[in-house]
């Protein structure tokens, strides 16, 4: 059957962890491309932010996006779509570090993976994507791509790494016939995602940023709508059997830009200088020991609790290869980015 022909059948797309950040831009752009007939954003409450339930209200217009209220931690079996289901994408996991305990992690993540990966067989889907993430490489300065060994150092981490092979033994079941792309994306950024990077929009606003010593710290990213193209690129390439049924890559920007490329980056869009002082990072480590028994009482999603101000420190050099060995055209650099999320919500700069 060619390309074409098996387009055509494609009935219903699932993706658990749809009303997400990542999960209403995949929605956004799989409509846009008119693949399905039906998409299907399971979660366990539809958006709640401004930006993305606003984003949301606009798919519902289109008449092929439909709520299921779900828990990816219970079985999945008694969801009611009537239809074939083509393609699975698995966005639905605990991801905030610092933020939850780490009993939480496994069980969203790994459970949540068992039980997705059985309603892809009770409906016979073929086809899952499932978004992994950087940090099953742990830590260190040393550069990783996919072929570094993964040793996690977190409960995050170590969860993501077991939901790939809990999606790996689904797909090895059938590996002439079962599709699987597993991703691993770097920090996301763009509008909607109230996380690191729009902090730091918020802080070079305000002309509060400075550097820590870590100017020169590696920080792999990629924009939102890369990596959406990204995910469908990589699986178009597995319908067309130009891609092996079973892909891993990261998904990261090329070359891996520093924390000093973001902030130049950000500040072009407020046609500031650029420039920004930079403390030792030796005063700045012994403030924070000195203030850990002050800072760490800020609840875990706070700017200025411990544990997430020493991630300031600590790099994340990732390198696309996978990406880069197939001839992926990035369409974003980070000036693109940037200037692409002013214009989609002002709101947030």
């Amino acid at each position: 059957m060619d390309y074409v022909s098996l387009i055509k059948k494609m009935n219903n797309a699932v993706i658990f962890g749809g009303c997400g950040f990542i999960g209403l831009y995949l929605a956004e752009e799989l409509t846009n491309l008119n693949k399905y007939e039906r998409i299907y954003l399971v979660d366990i409450q539809e958006p709640q932010d401004t930006f993305c339930n606003s984003k949301y209200l606009d798919l519902l217009k289109s008449k092929k996006i439909f709520f299921i209220n779900a828990d990816v931690r219970n079985n999945l079996n008694n969801i009611d779509i009537k239809d074939s289901v083509s393609l699975i994408v698995n966005l639905a996991a605990i991801h905030k570090e610092p933020g939850h305990l780490p009993d939480e992690y496994f069980d969203t993540n790994v459970n949540g993976a068992k039980n997705i990966c059985n309603f892809a067989d009770k409906f016979n889907c073929k086809n899952i994507i499932f978004t992994s993430s950087i940090a099953v490489y742990g830590d260190g300065d040393h550069e990783k791509n996919e072929g570094t060994r993964p040793q996690p150092s977190t409960p995050y981490g170590k969860s993501k790494l077991e939901a790939e092979k809990i999606h790996k033994d689904w797909q090895n079941k059938d590996d002439s016939k079962l599709i699987l792309s597993i991703c691993r994306p770097g920090v996301v950024f763009g509008a909607g995602e109230k996380g690191n990077v729009t902090r730091l929009v918020k802080f070079i606003k305000k002309r509060l940023f400075f550097y820590m010593g870590n100017e020169k710290l590696k920080k792999g990213g990629i924009y939102i709508k890369e990596l959406t193209n990204i995910l469908i690129w990589a699986n178009n390439n597995q319908f067309d059997n130009k891609f092996a049924n079973l892909v891993v890559f990261n998904a990261c920007m090329h070359p891996c830009p520093t924390l000093e490329n973001f902030a130049k980056s950000i500040s072009n869009q407020y046609n500031y200088s650029g420039h920004f002082i930079s403390l030792p990072k030796i005063i700045i480590k012994f403030f924070l020991f000195l203030s850990f028994m002050f800072t760490k009482i800020f609840k875990k999603n706070n700017s200025l609790n411990y544990y997430r101000l020493i991630k300031l420190f600590k790099s994340n050099t990732i390198v696309p290869n996978y990406l880069i060995q197939n001839d992926y055209t990035f369409k974003y650099n980070l000036d693109t980015s940037f200037n692409d999320w002013k214009k989609t919500n002002q709101s947030d700069w």
